[in-house]
């Protein structure tokens, strides 16, 4: 069969070749094949162009794509589609937007995005989706949507069906709106006209206001709502109205938690209100640590609460509060809405208010007048009394017909009938009428009162109306305030100012009289050592108890701001305190009194753990001896005491006049000691310490002295008292430790082998804080070793803390430096403490040793002391050594080292290393030092 080649055959005759004739020629070869190399090159080009239109289209598809999602997020409105027999969906982006979900996560299942809506619309829109899946039919909705994180949101969704051709629906589709706000103003809306509507039609309160509680409830699709209305004379809101879905769990949180809010409230969702005067919203009440009623409402399976204020003529007058089942984020049109509902129900309560007043006023103003907290008594010119209120009735104890049968001159204890007279003449000239006085009630008890008084025409005659007020609280707090003007809040002794004044009326009052008076000024000894060790709040607790004690030794029970003659006692601040006598016969018995204060005085006193034992200071001035006014009293009293704690503290001493030019002594000692140290007029005495087994210089002890330019050589008992005082013992201290180790290194180099040197440590030293690092700098300064350097501190020193005595005295022998107790036995220290304590060294008291071995209590104490020391592998040194006999009693013992005048009194610098010199190397038997 012959091939067919149309195609070709059409195209040759068109060339103008017909085949059927002769066979064509080259020329005619050639345009055939051109016209084919052209049908082959525009068919490539067509091929191109195809394929570049596919291209371009894909581009402008995507960008197609990515606008109308642009749109659809601007517009919030996504689309969405189901296909039904998969499990999962599909959306855009702006749908998880709209759910609140991560666009990057699969889309869900039909039951994921339905769990996704609120309980009260998944029926509705189960019945619509399952309508359009069975029977194809298009549906509209609007739905609440729940969103992780607990913000409701409305969403409108339009679907329909895609149908097969065997009629069954494949699919739904469609898209979904976020319409959120429009329902927050539609809500707004209908809550504020129904609101509006629900008022003006009202006649029962009682039926209105759980409708409007209704209303919002079933408009926010909450479960609850309440009504608190302030109780103005009972001060406290009362929960009035409520309204629930007839859950039983919400009716017990309703139920069970109180129905009252005394005022002020300050926390909860009611106090919010109360505190700001505007709505407050709490997204979760189970986890507000601030609302009181959170396990209630846990179990009532409530979340989310808000509540705005009820106002009226800018007051709050009640609060509307509201609960959700769930987690909530604050609903902005809500609180707005709830501004306006609030004003408008506040209006409606004022308006109710007024027409009650307007149909009732008469009765109204009765009620007023009984209800009032004042009392109201309306009476003739002559005082005789026509009407009363309750409260009058009630404050005075008489029945109304008994007080009608009264005049006002009656019931008033300090109000005459001229006195009335002229107050009504006051009134008539329109002066304002406002007086102090005291009623008495019937049982004779008088109370104060302040009254006003007004004329008032009764059927054409002029009567006055009086209201008197019950004033006791106002005097009880003016009298509370003038107690805490003229006493010492610590104490509650009279304070300087009340004294003061006190004084001048006692003054005053002797002089008329040709009587004496005695000021004692009282000053506790060594006090801020309990401050420092114990703590401020240990020093007060000593001082109130030092305040009882005091009063105790004056004359009556009742001492303290007793005006009159009788003694009193005040606190002038810090620890000082001060004692007025009066009716002084003699001096005797103003030294009785200063004797029995001491003797109260030293008592111990259990402190945080430690017996105290306080003394005190006490100058005594006398009036007129010693002064004429207050000021000379209180000022040469004060210069007394001085003298008592330079004489040694814990005694007495009445003023003098040589006392002043003592005082000005003094104050130029102070003025001195300040220079003393930059102009080089302290120097070092130093008391050799001898080893009690071979009489060899062991050790000795640095004892500082002042040579004063003007007053010579002064001993350390006139300037170390000044020194403590004034604060200046903490760096004399320091250039003594700084002093004796510079002098012991030059020993040194003189020849003299290393021996150790003790300085004294100063309470006030002992309790400051730089103490170890000031120490530590000092040795490596001048470069001496610490084993070198003895510290001495006192027992009562150690006693007053022993928890930072041990850290203090633990961090100075971890520089290397020796412990030693000085003066022991005398400090009441407890050995059960002691044994706690890191020392090396104990140093027996002089007092122990002055009468041994005559005095068989001083000898059985001091070889206690010895014993105990051995026990505790410790060193003692006895002090104040003045005898042989002392000497052999205290070497038989066993005690270490010996101190005193039978050796060597202080010597300075250059005659102890002659002293040492020749009994360093020394010889093994004891030998009179003479």
């Amino acid at each position: 069969m012959r091939p067919n080649h149309t195609l070709l055959l059409r195209q040759l005759k068109k060339l103008g070749i017909d085949l059927a004739g002769a066979p064509p020629d080259r020329e005619q070869w050639l345009q055939f094949l051109d016209r084919v190399n052209r049908a082959y090159t525009e068919a490539d080009q067509e091929r191109y162009l195809i394929e570049r239109t596919q291209d371009i289209s894909s581009r402008e598809m995507q960008e197609l794509y990515n606008r109308l999602e642009e749109a659809q997020r601007i517009a919030g409105l996504g689309n969405w589609s189901f296909q039904r027999g998969e499990p999962k969906g599909h959306w855009s982006e702006e749908c998880f937007r709209i759910f609140g979900e991560d666009a990057s996560s699969p889309a869900p299942s039909y039951r994921q995005f339905l769990r996704r809506v609120q309980r009260q619309d998944r029926a509705r829109l189960q019945e619509v989706a399952h309508a359009a899946l069975n029977d194809g039919k298009d549906f509209e909705i609007e739905f609440r949507l729940q969103l992780p994180n607990g913000e409701a949101r409305w969403a409108r969704a339009l679907g329909q069906a895609v149908i097969r051709r065997d009629k069954s629906v494949d699919r739904l589709h469609g898209t979904i709106m976020d319409i959120t706000r429009r329902k927050q103003v539609e809500m707004r809306q209908y809550v504020e006209h129904t609101v509006t509507r629900l008022l003006a039609e009202s006649d029962v309160l009682e039926e209105t206001m759980p409708r409007i509680i209704e209303t919002i409830c079933e408009t926010l699709g909450w479960p609850c709502g309440a009504l608190w209305l302030l109780k103005r004379q009972e001060n406290l809101f009362e929960r009035a109205f409520t309204w629930s879905i007839g859950n039983r769990r919400v009716e017990d949180f309703f139920h069970n938690s109180k129905r009252t809010i005394a005022l002020p409230a300050c926390g909860g969702l009611i106090g919010r209100v109360l505190k700001r005067g505007e709505p407050a919203w709490i997204s979760d009440v189970t986890a507000d640590s601030q609302f009181p009623r959170a396990g209630a409402a846990c179990e009532a399976g409530l979340r989310a609460a808000f509540a705005f204020p009820i106002q009226a003529g800018g007051d709050i007058i009640g609060v509307m509060e509201f609960f959700s089942k769930h987690t909530q984020n604050v609903d902005s049109e809500m609180l707005n809405s709830a501004h306006f509902i609030g004003r408008h129900i506040g209006q409606f309560f004022r308006r109710r208010q007024t027409e009650q007043a307007l149909r009732e006023s008469e009765a109204h103003f009765r009620s007023v007048v009984e209800q009032a907290s004042d009392s109201f008594y309306i009476h003739d010119i002559e005082g005789r009394i026509i009407d009363v209120n309750q409260r009058g009735c009630d404050s005075l104890g008489y029945t109304r017909a008994e007080l009608l049968s009264m005049t006002v001159m009656h019931i008033d204890a300090d109000l005459s009938l001229s006195d009335l007279k002229y107050l009504q003449n006051q009134a008539g000239k329109g002066a304002p009428i406002a007086v102090e006085s005291r009623h008495r009630r019937k049982d004779g008890i008088s109370f104060p009162v302040e009254i006003r008084m007004g004329p008032i025409n009764i059927d054409g005659q002029q009567h006055w109306l009086s209201l008197a007020r019950d004033i006791t609280e106002r005097k009880e707090l003016e009298n509370h305030i003038q107690h805490l003007a003229y006493h010492d809040s610590l104490t509650d002794l009279p304070n300087r100012a009340m004294f003061n004044r006190h004084l001048q009326h006692a003054i005053a009052h002797a002089q008329r009289n040709n009587t004496r008076l005695a000021v004692l000024f009282i000053d506790l000894d060594r006090f801020k050592n309990v401050n420092d060790t114990l703590g401020h709040n240990a020093g007060d607790r000593l001082l109130q108890e030092m305040g009882r004690r005091i009063g105790s030794c004056l004359h009556g029970s009742d001492f303290v701001a007793r005006f009159g003659h009788e003694d009193l006692v005040a606190r002038l601040g810090g620890d000082e305190f001060v004692v007025l006598i009066e009716e002084v016969s003699d001096t005797s018995q103003v030294a009785g009194i200063a004797h029995k204060i001491l003797a109260a005085m030293v008592k111990e006193y259990p402190l945080d753990g430690q017996l105290i034992h306080m003394t005190a200071s006490i100058g005594i001035s006398l009036f007129p001896d010693d002064g004429r006014n207050e000021f000379s009293l209180m000022k040469h009293a004060d210069i007394a005491m001085y003298r008592a704690k330079e004489t040694g503290k814990n005694s007495f001493q009445f003023y003098s006049a040589n006392m002043d030019a003592y005082s000005a002594k003094l104050l130029a000692l102070e003025s001195g000691l300040r220079r003393a140290i930059e102009r080089g007029e302290l120097l070092l005495y130093y008391q050799p310490k001898v080893d009690a087994r071979n009489g060899r210089v062991s050790g000795a002890e640095a004892l500082v002295r002042w040579r004063h330019p003007d007053l010579g050589l002064i001993s350390p008992a006139h300037f170390i008292p000044l020194a403590e005082e004034t604060g200046l013992i903490v760096p004399l201290s320091q250039w003594v430790l700084r002093e004796s180790c510079r002098q012991n290194l030059a020993w040194q180099q003189q020849g003299l082998p290393p021996m150790r040197i003790a300085v004294n440590l100063s309470a006030r030293q002992f309790t400051d804080d730089n103490l170890i690092a000031d120490t530590a700098r000092v040795l490596r300064e001048i470069g001496i070793d610490p084993s070198l350097v003895e510290i001495e501190i006192t027992e009562s020193m150690m006693m007053y803390n022993t928890d930072k005595t041990v850290h203090m005295l633990s961090a100075l022998r971890e520089l290397g430096i020796s412990i030693a107790i000085d003066d022991f036995g005398i400090g009441y220290s407890s050995l059960s403490h002691l044994k706690h304590f890191p020392l090396d060294i104990i140093k027996i008291d002089r007092s122990f040793i002055k009468d041994v071995p005559g005095d068989l209590s001083d000898a059985a104490i001091a070889d206690a002391i010895i014993a105990m020391a051995k026990r505790m592998q410790v060193k003692v040194v006895a002090e104040g050594v003045e005898t042989a006999a002392q000497l052999d009693f205290l070497r038989k013992r066993g005690c270490d080292e010996i101190q005193g005048n039978y050796f060597s009194k202080p010597l300075s610098p250059e005659n102890f290393f002659a002293f040492a010199s020749t009994r360093m190397p020394g010889a093994t038997l004891l030998t009179d030092p003479s």
